[in-house]
C-alpha cells in the first residue's frame, strides 16, 4: 500500500468518524434518550457520563480505521455499494452483539440493551461503510470528506433542535408503536 493510498484512507476514516459521531448523538441524544432516561439507574450519572464520551470517541475511530482498512484490502478502492452495505451491516450485527454480551456479562445493564446497543452499532456501520465507500470513490476525496463533515455537523444541529424544541417527540413515537 502506497503513502497516496494510506494518506487518502486517513482522508476517508475521517469522514467515516465524523458520520459515526453524528449518527450515534442523534441516535442516543435524540430518538433513543427515553430509553437512557428510564433505564438511568443502570449508567454513572449524566456529567460523568459526558466527560467520558471522548472514551466512547476513540473507539469510534478504532471501528472506523479498522472498517476502512478491511473495505480497501478486501474490495479495493471502488467497492460495490451493495456489498459494503452488507459488509457494514454484517460488521455492526456481529460486533454491537459481541460488545454487548460482553458488557452485559459484567455490568449491571437492562435486558433491553441487548437488543438496542447491537441495533444501534448495525445502523452507524452500515452508514460508516457507505461513507466510506462514497468518499473512496470520489475523484475529489477530501472534497467529499468536507461534505461528510458537514453533513455530520448538520445531523449534529438537527439532534440538538430537536432535543430542544421536541424533547418527547421521539418518546412519543414508541409508545405509538
Amino acid at each position: 500500500m502506497n503513502r497516496s493510498m494510506i494518506f487518502k484512507m486517513a482522508i476517508v476514516t475521517f469522514a467515516a468518524w465524523s458520520v459515526f459521531i453524528a449518527v450515534d448523538f442523534l441516535m442516543h441524544a435524540v430518538i433513543f434518550a427515553h430509553w437512557w432516561k428510564a433505564t438511568g439507574s443502570y449508567w454513572l450519572p449524566p456529567f460523568e457520563l459526558f466527560k467520558l464520551i471522548p472514551y466512547a470517541y476513540a473507539s469510534f475511530l478504532i471501528n472506523c480505521i479498522v472498517l476502512v482498512w478491511l473495505i480497501v484490502r478486501i474490495y479495493g478502492d471502488k467497492p460495490n455499494l451493495l456489498i459494503v452495505i452488507r459488509f457494514g451491516a454484517i460488521a455492526g450485527i456481529f460486533y454491537g452483539f459481541s460488545i454487548t454480551l460482553a458488557n452485559y456479562s459484567v455490568f449491571p445493564m437492562p435486558n433491553s440493551s441487548l437488543f438496542l446497543w447491537p441495533l444501534s452499532f448495525t445502523i452507524e456501520l452500515t452508514l460508516v461503510s457507505i461513507t466510506a465507500r462514497w468518499v473512496l470513490i470520489a475523484k475529489q476525496t477530501l472534497k467529499r470528506a468536507m461534505i461528510c463533515f458537514l453533513i455530520a455537523i448538520l445531523i449534529i444541529v438537527i439532534g440538538i433542535v430537536i432535543q430542544n424544541l421536541f424533547p418527547d417527540y421521539f418518546n412519543n413515537v414508541f409508545q405509538k408503536v
